[in-house]
């Protein structure tokens, strides 16, 4: 590569070079930064000087020899252009110079260490060589230099001044200037030209990087390359290194590896005090002031500050802070694991003492895994609790690890645990064993405290570990009294979901003097947001005012902010709305809560939510949404994070591709392992209920009749026998039905009808279609229609396929065609919207002429009545009739609920229909969507 943004440094060297015969000598002091290009600045004046026929003689100072006396000068002679006696003499008065030099203080420029005689011989050889030739002398990081061939070398100035030499002197800038007098007798020199290289500018780097790749690239690239390199060469160099092979189309620089090693080798060629700087910068990060930062090296701040300005001079650093995180990650890498753990000590001892924030000061304990001083176990916690609500989570788990370790046992440990595992939780859930079982452990050592004993029990239970719960209950309830599950909060949670704990443990689930039961739970001014959303999760399980429980759900819902402490209760007030069957209340605070969560990005909240909202959407009769939620559930927890919960996570899944048709799907989900204690817990429940719907799509009627029955049988030994949770009257009256036996189904049927509650519900219009299947067929057909107004009122599209199938059959039973043709377009329609044709297949019986049962062909569209219609009045008409409701289509044509009622009004009036399932749907087949 060659060389850019130094057209006027190229034009005066050659002028230079080329202006030499018969000339007074000239010295050229080249001065730049690190990696500034003074090296191939120096190449191109040998190269030019070489091919013009001059003497060239070359050294490089190096710092490892800055104190090997003669060290430069040797380079310059040896080798050249000497004859080998010439050689022979030269090496002798080098040695003669090296024994002088040896006896003085290699520091001080005041002492005369080479004798002039051997001084004025030393010199001899340039003389003769300029009276040769044009001479060139070129010494490259003139700073390492050691004083005895400075001292030579000034004295060859004064000798050749007169001669047509040239010297070429390069020094990198430094913090702190070296060899004074050296540099005042380099200005004395009336041919003394000083060329000052400075870092790239952006146009520079674009043209460096079209070197490499397309201009196109390069124009792309060049700002943020610039920004990342601060203009320096070797930095853009490796940048273009580590592009990718794609990188001529990406056109995103990436700081890779060799971008890290050329900020290493910026450091470790500039001087130690930089690296020192360097290092103390990356340790600190954005505490890097310089008054801390000289603390921490010890060192003055007459040294930091004009350090912190070569680095910046470096293109290392912008505004005291690294441009890259890359780079500050090179400098930290490359420090020795104990003195980087040594800083980050001493760094949180300075910090603490200035008053930094205990998250910054925590950072640097962390980082030094060592606590310093007791007292610092304050520290980390509070930035434990800061980082909680600051959305630092990864932080707060370090600091409380560390804590954990440094905090003996106790109350404060005790805390410090059930912290450290509410955390694991929101980050990783699959790792919240770990500081589960140091939780277990402290309990059975009899120090974990009271408080701390809730999340226990709760994880515990999460995870299917039923024996130690019972374990721990009953030991907590001899240290703590008989009402130690309303203490753990634990009374609901044991009701609903582990029912059959009851049987191990002696407690009075009723609940005592100090718990009020039911209503009073629920309106209690003074309950937990906990508290009620379990009692009118257990109150609508139970049987107990379902009203009332939905109710007091959606306050919660709409008073509660996602919380960690509330995310439990959320979740338990959207089972409550979904068993009351308000499934677009849950369906809307579900998809509230969840996007509430993905801004967050805490997997164990998005996980529980997303599972939520795939229940929500396979209830509202959307399948695929509900696969799509399902799985990213599993996609923000692992299965073996779930515990016994993956029951009910399976279970939807289970039912949705049953619903889809895609019955292997189905089955590899009943395939896959399940925890041993699954069948006693509600959520075993909701799977053995998945396999029944699955047995009875696949035609195996007995298998999905046992299963119906003994979740029937559990449920109602279990208290929570009600429809809205799972309606296994009506799903096993069916499976009689298939069988004959009608006046069994139909005792089901109306068994289920007989504990649903008052008003439209989704769980009474699907008993209502299986107990008109059980029913006459004039009987049957009303029910049916009655049926299709409820579903239409609460949204459940899946089931109204299997309605509107069924209707289908009654108007071909009665031999009105016409209408079983418009009643089985209408659900193909709907099913091929939610992805169930499978369904609808099955639930649809051929028509007329549609002998191969596959969609209905659409009947001739026109008519004068539909004609009158506006193209608005059509659109609405159009989605009314076939299942939306007007919720629903308001979404879908961005208008209001009531601009909707209205279009609806008009086209009732016009069409002389006085409901929608009496609209025409054949009419508006050709504007369905």
């Amino acid at each position: 590569m060659r060389l850019v943004e130094r057209t006027d440094e190229f034009a005066l060297l050659k002028d230079i070079l080329s202006g030499m015969d018969g000339a007074l000598s000239r010295v050229v002091a080249v001065s730049g930064p690190v990696a500034s290009g003074k090296s191939e600045l120096l190449n191109f004046v040998v190269d030019r000087a070489e091919s013009a026929g001059c003497a060239v003689l070359r050294a490089t100072g190096q710092r490892a020899e800055q104190r090997t006396p003669m060290g430069v000068l040797g380079q310059l002679l040896l080798g050249s252009h000497l004859t080998p006696e010439e050689s022979e003499r030269v090496d002798k008065l080098l040695d003669d110079a090296r024994f002088t030099a040896m006896l003085r203080d290699p520091d001080s420029e005041q002492a005369e260490h080479v004798r002039p005689h051997t001084m004025r011989s030393l010199t001899t050889p340039l003389v003769n060589l300029a009276q040769e030739r044009p001479l060139v002398v070129v010494v490259d990081d003139v700073q390492y230099a050691d004083i005895a061939s400075l001292q030579t070398l000034q004295h060859a100035l004064r000798e050749l001044r007169t001669k047509p030499v040239v010297f070429v002197l390069a020094r990198r800038t430094a913090p702190h200037r070296s060899h004074p007098l050296f540099g005042a007798e380099l200005l004395r020199h009336p041919g003394l030209i000083h060329v000052s290289l400075t870092m790239l500018g952006s146009r520079g780097v674009e043209e460096l990087l079209a070197q490499c790749l397309d201009d196109r690239t390069a124009h792309a690239m060049a700002a943020e390359v610039h920004r990342l390199s601060g203009g320096n060469p070797l930095l853009v160099r490796a940048l273009v290194h580590d592009l990718p092979v794609d990188g001529m189309t990406r056109a995103v620089p990436v700081t890779g590896a060799a971008y890290q090693q050329a900020v290493l080798s910026c450091l470790y060629r500039a001087e130690p005090s930089v690296l020192a700087v360097a290092r103390g910068l990356a340790v600190l990060e954005e505490a890097a002031d310089p008054a801390i930062l000289a603390g921490l090296l010890d060192l003055d701040a007459d040294t930091i500050k004009p350090c912190l300005r070569e680095l910046a001079g470096i293109g290392l650093v912008d505004g005291g802070a690294f441009r890259s995180p890359a780079a500050r990650d090179a400098v930290l890498d490359d420090l020795p694991a104990g003195e980087r753990a040594a800083l980050h000590r001493r760094a949180a001892l300075l910090l603490r003492q200035e008053g930094a924030e205990a998250a910054v000061v925590a950072r640097h304990l962390v980082a030094a895994d060592d606590v310093v001083d007791a007292e610092f176990v304050d520290v980390l916690w509070e930035a434990a609790v800061r980082a909680r609500t600051a959305d630092e989570v990864a932080l707060g788990i370090a600091c409380l690890q560390l804590a954990g370790r440094s905090c003996g046992n106790g109350p404060r440990r005790s805390a410090i645990l059930a912290e450290l595992t509410r955390l694991t939780w929101r980050l990783r859930p699959s790792a919240v064993c770990t500081p589960l079982r140091a939780m277990h452990s402290a309990f059975n050592e009899g120090w974990l405290g009271e408080r701390e004993l809730t999340m226990l029990v709760h994880h515990l239970l999460w995870q299917g570990r039923l024996g130690p719960a019972v374990d721990v209950i009953r030991k907590a309830q001899g240290a703590y009294g008989d009402q130690i599950a309303v203490g753990l909060g634990i009374h609901d949670t044991l009701r609903t979901v582990y029912p059959t704990l009851l049987d191990h443990l002696e407690l009075d689930m009723a609940g005592g003097p100090d718990r009020p039961e039911g209503k009073d739970v629920m309106s209690a001014p003074n309950q937990s947001v906990a508290g009620r959303a379990g009692a009118a999760l257990t109150a609508i399980l139970t049987g107990n005012r379902a009203a009332n429980c939905a109710d007091t759900a959606e306050h919660i819902l709409e008073g509660t902010r996602l919380r960690g402490s509330t995310l439990e209760a959320l979740l338990q007030a959207l089972h409550v709305v979904l068993c009351a069957d308000r499934l677009e209340t849950a369906a809307h605070f579900s998809e509230a809560l969840l996007r509430e969560a993905g801004k967050l990005g805490i997997p164990g909240w998005q996980a529980p939510l997303s599972a939520m909202a795939a229940q929500v959407a396979l209830r509202r009769g959307n399948p695929a949404e509900a696969v799509r939620h399902a799985g990213n559930a599993l996609m923000w927890m692992p299965p073996h994070a779930w515990g016994v919960a993956i029951g009910s996570l399976r279970a939807t899944l289970i039912a949705a591709h049953t619903a889809m048709g895609q019955y292997e799907q189905a089955a590899e989900h009943l395939d896959q392992h399940a925890p041993d204690e699954l069948p006693d817990t509600r959520f075993g429940l909701e799977l053995r209920f998945a396999r029944g719907q699955f047995y009875a799509a696949v035609g195996r009627s007995r298998p999905a009749l046992e299963d119906f029955l003994a979740c029937g049988d559990l449920m109602t030994r279990w208290g929570i026998d009600q429809p809205g949770f799972l309606p296994w009257r009506s799903a096993a009256a069916e499976m009689h039905l298939r069988a004959g036996r009608h006046a069994e189904a139909e005792r089901l049927a109306r068994e289920q009808l007989d504990r649903c509650r008052p008003g439209p519900s989704r769980t009474r219009a699907l008993t209502l279609r299986v107990l008109a299947e059980a029913s006459g067929l004039r009987r049957h057909h009303a029910l049916l229609r009655e049926a299709v107004e409820e579903l239409e009122e609460c949204e459940d599209r899946l089931e109204l396929v299997r309605v509107l199938g069924a209707l289908s059959r009654s108007y071909h039973a009665l031999d009105e065609l016409g209408q079983a043709r418009m009643m089985a377009r209408r659900a193909w329609h709907i099913a091929r919207d939610i992805g169930a044709e499978a369904l609808c297949s099955q639930q649809l019986l051929p028509c007329g002429e549609d002998e191969t049962g596959s969609e209905p062909e659409a009947p001739a569209g026109g008519g004068s009545a539909a004609d009158e219609l506006t193209y608005a009045e059509r659109r609405v008409a159009s989605l009314a009739s076939f299942g939306h409701s007007n919720r629903e289509i308001a979404r879908k044509l961005y208008i209001t609920v009531s601009t909707v009622e209205q279009h609806l009004t008009r086209v009732y009036r016009k069409l002389n229909v006085s409901r929608r399932k009496d609209l025409p749907h054949e009419l508006f087949a050709d504007m369905a969507s």
